[in-house]
């Protein structure tokens, strides 16, 4: 059943909120690929980036691994929150653009 500002996904009831963030996360992390392989750089906004990367921990667990997303890669001590959180997603940050 679902309740005023709930979304039910599969057997899990999540929040309207809780739905927004996954989303932004899909739309920055997917249009960072997207512009990489068109041989484009577009970073992700610093501030953005630090807010996603808080939810992508909450969002992304041991679960979704290997299925849903690659194993966290490393990065260098002081790297840029968007590395992070593409290292995070098993994205390779220096990931060369295509062209």
């Amino acid at each position: 059943m679902n309740h005023p500002g709930m979304v039910s996904i599969a057997d899990r009831h999540l929040t309207a909120p809780m739905v927004a963030a996954a989303g932004a996360i899909e739309i920055a992390v997917h249009g960072w690929d997207v512009a990489r392989a068109c041989g484009e750089q577009h970073p992700i906004p610093a501030l953005m980036a630090e807010e996603l990367l808080d939810l992508a921990h909450l969002f992304v667990t041991d679960v979704d691994r290997p299925h849903r997303f690659a194993q966290p890669r490393t990065v260098p001590l002081r790297s840029s929150a968007q590395d992070y959180l593409l290292a995070y997603l098993g994205r390779d940050p220096n990931w060369p653009t295509a062209f």
